[in-house]
């Protein structure tokens, strides 16, 4: 928001204050001055952390990816997360998470992005727009950078995941209206029912003869039911995995949780 309109929002709701919303005057008057910084994010139930955080563990969670322009083209930007601010505003409980990052330049005989239809590389030892390196936390995307053995030496190759309890549900419309049936019991009654509708078609079936089973199979049934039965069960069933304990294990002392609809 320029500095114009930010005057002009103020001083409209100085003179008539029911006609400037809310959101839009806390954000005229602009954040405090004190930030919060955290080394730990969750944004919509996916984990993110900073580079240093990072640093000596076995799962990374510092990559992440952007759509931006680039020279009038929407391309997708890769970096890493360096830190991670929280901007309090003057509304209560409003409040917008940013992330710092390191972007890759993409660009340049030397840096441009490889892809082969199969893998994107994108060499990690050259940054740009440094002088605009925030992204809202709702609009990264986590990746991983793997090295890439054919390029050798600061090219590493992007992969993306699906998260396993996010999914991508395509919208559908529905032309039939809702509607909601009528209770089925009176309230006064709950054993009377209330329908009238009188069905000619029995529920059970007797134009069919069911199965004739002889006493002597009906002994010869029960008595091998009663016998005691051992299953011996897979020896690995009883071990813990450790991979998982100790990602939930980490000293998590500065860990926020963030939501789309938040922001």
């Amino acid at each position: 928001m320029c500095v114009v309109c930010m005057w002009q929002i103020l001083k409209k709701h100085s003179t008539n204050p029911e006609e400037v919303d809310v959101d839009i005057f806390s954000l005229a008057c602009g954040p405090d001055l004190r930030v919060r910084k955290y080394s730990s994010c969750i944004v919509n139930g996916v984990r993110f952390n900073t580079v240093n955080r990072d640093k000596n563990k076995k799962t990374l969670n510092s990559g992440v990816m952007s759509q931006a322009t680039h020279n009038g083209q929407l391309i997708d930007f890769f970096g890493n997360i360096k830190e991670i601010i929280q901007l309090d505003y003057n509304l209560e409980e409003r409040s917008v998470v940013l992330f710092e990052c390191d972007w890759f330049k993409l660009d340049g005989k030397r840096t441009a992005l490889k892809d082969d239809g199969f893998f994107k590389s994108i060499n990690v030892g050259s940054l740009w727009y440094k002088n605009d390196c925030f992204i809202l936390a709702t609009h990264a995307t986590k990746v991983f950078y793997l090295p890439d053995t054919k390029l050798g030496e600061n090219w590493q190759v992007v992969q993306t995941f699906d998260h396993r309890h996010l999914y991508n549900v395509s919208q559908m419309e529905v032309s039939a209206a809702a509607y909601q049936e009528d209770e089925c019991y009176d309230e006064e009654d709950p054993r009377r029912p209330v329908s009238s509708i009188i069905y000619d078609t029995p529920l059970n079936r007797d134009d069919e003869r069911g199965p004739v089973f002889e006493a002597a199979e009906i002994a010869r049934l029960m008595k091998e039911s009663s016998k005691e039965v051992n299953v011996i069960g897979d020896e690995d069933e009883d071990e813990e995995d450790d991979t998982l304990m100790e990602y939930f294990n980490e000293e998590d002392d500065s860990v926020m949780e963030v939501d789309s609809d938040d922001e």
